[in-house]
């Protein structure tokens, strides 16, 4: 029984430490991943600074972590950063796509931030198609109004553009290349589209144009919701949904080792095995070897003083038995 909680410990000392494996190499691996446009990411791509200045400025906002098909009615702004690069993304598909044209349609205000538009593929509706066009690091203003005000140079990397002439609604921000942001209307809502996320990173909010020109993009037309879920981040997660596939993988396979390990010792799967006895001598086996010797050697015992009073002594016992039956 001792052997078998030995075995026991054994296995779950391994099951530990696999798992502890497991959730080090996942650590790594949060720890190398990509700086993204979402409002948690404190890194240089990260939106955690425009989402604080925002909130500090009065502005209503909160993050978004459902479905956007359970997007409040009070939220009156809605915000998408990109999220291709993001290794947790969650992608929008043609009912996410539906479903914001009918928030827009019905008032809101959608604001796109990512670069590769896809046109009528895209899921912000009524958008056109951008194309690339690498080594831009500057727009300025090409249009007055309430989104451009006090915004006189947009500063950080730009690789994707509207074209000139092509693009849908009024242009905001361009530069030689191409237009970096335009606003149209759809229904009784609006949409302000960006095709250079890295403007509003947290390395690029130095430049105070970029904090006007985001701020006058979202503020300004009731509660903003910045959504999260498309970068992977869902309030209605359990413990065990926001554990990695990593950890997933290695609970269920140390629970395997365990259940094994748990069969292994209570369950018999055949007869049980006996050892032979030892080869342990007894008296008997001694005075069959000194009987041996002597024989060997031809000698007898001396009828010495000591066999003759043993004689005597058997003999006076032998017969006080006989008269005191």
């Amino acid at each position: 029984m001792r052997r078998y909680r030995t075995e026991i410990a054994i296995v779950a000392a391994g099951a530990l430490l696999f798992l502890l494996l497991a959730y080090e190499r996942t650590s790594i691996a949060e720890r190398e991943r990509p700086s993204v446009y979402s409002t948690y990411d404190t890194g240089r791509s990260g939106y955690r600074a425009l989402y604080e200045v925002v909130r500090a400025a009065g502005v209503p906002a909160t993050r978004f972590e459902r479905d956007v098909t359970a997007l409040e009615p009070s939220v009156k702004t809605l915000v998408i950063a990109g999220y291709e690069n993001d290794p947790s993304a969650k992608p929008l598909d043609e009912h996410d796509a539906q479903t914001l044209r009918r928030f827009v349609l019905d008032g809101g205000r959608f604001v796109a931030i990512d670069a590769e538009f896809a046109g009528a593929n895209d899921i912000t509706p009524g958008i056109g198609t951008t194309y690339q066009h690498p080594g831009g690091s500057e727009a300025v203003p090409v249009s007055n109004g309430a989104f451009t005000a006090g915004v006189a140079r947009l500063r950080g990397t730009i690789e994707w553009y509207f074209p000139f002439g092509k693009s849908h609604g009024t242009p905001l921000a361009a530069n030689a290349k191409g237009i970096v942001a335009v606003w149209y209307r759809l229904g009784r809502g609006e949409v302000v589209a960006i095709s250079a996320p890295e403007l509003f990173g947290n390395a690029q909010l130095r430049n105070a144009d970029n904090v006007r020109f985001a701020y006058n993009a979202i503020a300004g037309h009731g509660p903003v919701a910045f959504d999260e879920y498309v970068h992977g981040y869902d309030d209605n997660l359990t413990m065990w949904g926001v554990l990695p596939p990593a950890v997933h993988a290695a609970v269920w396979i140390a629970i395997a080792i365990v259940v094994i390990a748990l069969i292994g010792a209570n369950v018999p799967f055949a007869p049980p095995y006996f050892p032979e006895p030892g080869n342990e001598r007894t008296s008997a086996d001694y005075i069959t070897a000194v009987a041996e010797l002597m024989r060997r050697s031809r000698h007898r015992l001396p009828d010495s003083y000591e066999l003759a009073d043993a004689r005597a002594n058997f003999r006076e016992r032998l017969t006080w038995r006989k008269e005191h039956p």
